[in-house]
């Protein structure tokens, strides 16, 4: 009977360890669930930012790196702000009031932009004057006589308002460009990218590093005589392109933001970035916190 009771008196005790036990091992398997990175914003970076995501992920097993379909680069910032997403991209750096809300950005990348064409236009260089000419609706066949369709951004996009610095004359062509109802306007990155690929006779404006790491069947026209590579981008020959940042909330006080940066500065994500079209500057801080000028 002594013995009943002792042996009795073992069991709750047992049940006790078991099920802490159990809960620890549930616990470690709910804690071994990746932190995730969620990224979004201008469509121009994502290709590049998507060729990072396999090496990221192999060496940060504790975080699932995820790149998520164009949201535009204001998008990307509101989605940062609305704490939807760990880290935006953006072809612009931040407004004041982004900045003043708490957001801190990072020159990552830089990348040629270029016009671009289908592989069977007949031309393979352009000159400014040409492309003046086109936007202002002047010039609309190639120089075989085939059709010239060009393919056009939202009036407000960033990539808009560079063509408008080319020139005082590109500045007035564009705006006629804006206001003509039978162009084809791609309202995102990769409807532009498509449209060039799909419209016979297209000519637009697009990204070098988004062209190269999406594998866009698409041919860069050299302009005024330089072709648009990122070593003549780096060298100052091809002066034409634009600034890709990142973007955290409170200096990178998201511990996944600053993996992911930290990942960006290394030698393995520069080397992935300039293969694809862009000329990787790093993602050092900010010290500032602010909206570039």
């Amino acid at each position: 009977m002594r013995r009943l009771l002792r042996t009795g008196g073992r069991r709750p005790r047992a049940a006790a360890i078991a099920a802490v036990l159990l809960a620890s091992v549930t616990g470690s398997a709910v804690s071994a669930e990746p932190a995730q990175i969620r990224i979004g914003g201008t469509g121009s970076a994502l290709g590049g930012l998507q060729l990072l995501v396999p090496a990221f992920n192999a060496a940060n097993p504790d975080f699932e790196l995820t790149v998520l379909p164009s949201l535009g680069s204001g998008g990307g910032i509101k989605a940062l702000l609305a704490d939807s997403i760990e880290v935006s991209v953006s072809a612009r750096p931040l407004k004041e009031q982004e900045a003043a809300a708490g957001l801190h950005q990072w020159e990552y990348a830089r990348t040629p932009l270029v016009f671009a064409t289908r592989p069977d236009t007949p031309v393979d260089a352009v000159t400014l004057e040409d492309m003046t000419a086109v936007y202002a609706n002047e010039t609309t066949t190639w120089p075989d006589g085939s059709r010239l369709r060009l393919v056009m951004r939202p009036e407000a996009e960033a990539d808009t308002g560079f063509l408008r610095t080319l020139s005082p004359g590109m500045d007035k062509a564009v705006t006629t460009a804006t206001g003509n109802p039978a162009l084809f306007v791609a309202i995102n990155d990769q409807d532009n990218a498509t449209a060039l690929e799909d419209i016979p006779g297209s000519v637009g404006l697009i990204a070098l590093g988004q062209l190269q790491s999406e594998g866009r069947d698409l041919k860069p026209l050299a302009l005024d005589g330089v072709a648009p590579t990122t070593d003549a981008f780096r060298k100052g020959d091809y002066p034409h392109g634009k600034s890709l940042y990142l973007m955290s909330r409170s200096g990178i006080s998201d511990p996944g933001a600053e993996r992911f940066l930290a990942f960006v500065e290394s030698a393995e994500a520069q080397q992935l970035l300039t293969s694809a079209g862009y000329l990787a500057t790093g993602a050092d801080p900010d010290p500032a916190g602010g909206a570039a000028e």
